[in-house]
């Protein structure tokens, strides 16, 4: 409470000047940052603690277009809000407004704590609160500008990065900076390079999770390598964060008859954000795909700690990171997906004994220990075949499943297909489709000259 008044002093005049601006330019609607007050570091501090703004709106379209669950025509017919009815069945121009202007809010707001720092000349004794707050500052608009490009930028494909449209970054807070896209390669480079940065500025270990750490960036980087296909440096960053602290939760000690198994900031979670709410992902509406339920053997924990059964016969997820009774989804980052990057990066790698001793150990903090059994292969295809079985049946609604989705796509071998059936209409999205690029919102390009993705 202490930083309350200071917050409401900082973000009530950006959130009236917010509205004010938006008619004339919606991805710029923000104030000029002489309009707000912060000036010290403490200030800054603040500004980065406000968690509403900061860690409770990372975009979900991409979720609620993918495999994990599905509705039944009543209930998509009902849902309140039409563009959760478009992403559910793909549609070619849906508008996803709120995604984009939260996350590029996070973006402004960084962008305001990186150029006040500049004119702050800190004392010998604040040199490393000013560090942690620049890093701070560059972790958060990474975070931001890459779950801004799992949306609306195609994945990384080193064949074509440098000419594919990326998204537009903005890296002053300047409003009257013109926005144009960037390509992919650029796009993927400045986060990257915001990172690294990062990593050398914060602290190993926080206080406090909603705050970002060296750990956090490691496995930040580690999800963005292996999203580019990137195994070395996936697993390098994955093994790091392993090395400096991340630490698996043991499921054998949670309680299934729990109303909430999983509770916020539990010991597997490195960096807390949640996701904007999804009517669809709502366990009242969304039913888990039976097919993904039917893939938890025997005296694996996960089959009761993610899912409640319902009266109808089907299952809804229970298994939610940022505590069962939220209504927003973890979207964070955490342990066991640095695990799993680790163990398929060196799979990937050939490195069989590798891939396998770390999938082994994540393995054993999921299952019952009558029912747990080493996994063991002679074989590299059979060792990510395992290992991508298990990250599907763990990282199920994490807000990454799009990202895992396009990248798993560009492979035969791995490639899906998803379908959705509403009545008597099937609605179908192929591997590598156009449609696995959101469509930049119609309240951007009308008032901004980028160009829209193609269709």
């Amino acid at each position: 409470m202490k930083y309350y008044k200071l917050i409401v002093a900082v973000c009530l005049p950006l959130t009236v000047m917010l509205l004010l601006n938006a008619c004339r330019k919606f991805l710029d609607a923000k104030p000029d940052k002489k309009m707000v007050i912060p000036a010290t570091l403490h200030d800054l501090q603040a500004m980065l603690d406000d968690v509403g703004a900061m860690n409770l709106s990372c975009p979900i379209a991409g979720e609620v277009a993918a495999d994990n669950y599905y509705l039944t025509y009543d209930a998509w017919a009902n849902l309140s809000v039409v563009t959760d009815k478009e992403n559910y069945v793909w549609a070619s121009d849906v508008s996803n407004d709120k995604d984009w202007s939260t996350a590029f809010k996070v973006v402004f707001k960084a962008n305001v704590v990186l150029e006040t720092l500049r004119d702050i000349d800190p004392d010998p004794g604040q040199i490393a609160v000013w560090k942690r707050i620049k890093g701070s500052a560059l972790f958060y608009r990474a975070f931001a500008f890459f779950m801004i490009a799992q949306e609306f930028a195609p994945a990384y494909d080193p064949a074509t990065a440098s000419t594919d449209a990326g998204i537009p970054l903005r890296l002053t807070a300047d409003i009257n900076e013109i926005s144009v896209r960037s390509s992919v390669e650029q796009t993927y480079s400045t986060i990257i390079k915001d990172l690294e940065t990062a990593s050398q500025l914060l602290p190993l270990q926080v206080e406090y999770k909603t705050r970002p750490s060296r750990v956090a960036t490691f496995a930040l980087l580690s999800r963005i390598h292996l999203s580019m296909s990137d195994y070395i440096k996936a697993a390098n960053y994955a093994d790091s964060c392993i090395g400096d602290g991340a630490q698996l939760l043991d499921y054998n000690r949670l309680s299934s008859t729990a109303a909430e198994p999983f509770v916020r900031f539990n010991p597997e979670v490195i960096f807390h954000v949640s996701a904007n709410y999804s009517y669809c992902l709502d366990p009242a509406r969304g039913n888990i795909d039976s097919i993904l339920v039917q893939s938890y053997a025997a005296g694996d924990l996960r089959s009761q700690l993610f899912f409640r059964k319902n009266p109808n016969g089907a299952s809804s997820f229970r298994g939610n990171y940022n505590g069962s009774s939220s209504s927003q989804l973890f979207a964070g980052l955490a342990a066991d997906e640095v695990y799993l990057n680790l163990a398929e990066s060196r799979a990937r790698q050939g490195n069989i004994t590798a891939a396998l001793q770390t999938l082994n150990a994540f393995r054993q903090k999921r299952y019952t220990p009558e029912s747990f059994f080493p996994v063991s292969t002679t074989s590299a295809s059979e060792a990510l075949a395992k290992v991508l079985e298990e990250r599907r049946k763990q990282l199920v609604f994490r807000a990454i499943r799009w990202t895992d989705l396009r990248r798993l796509n560009k492979t035969p071998g791995t490639a899906i297909t998803i379908k959705r059936r509403l009545n008597d209409q099937t609605y179908i999205l192929p591997p590598n489709d156009l449609r696995y690029v959101l469509q930049i919102p119609n309240s951007v390009t009308s008032l901004i000259d980028i160009p829209k993705n193609p269709r």
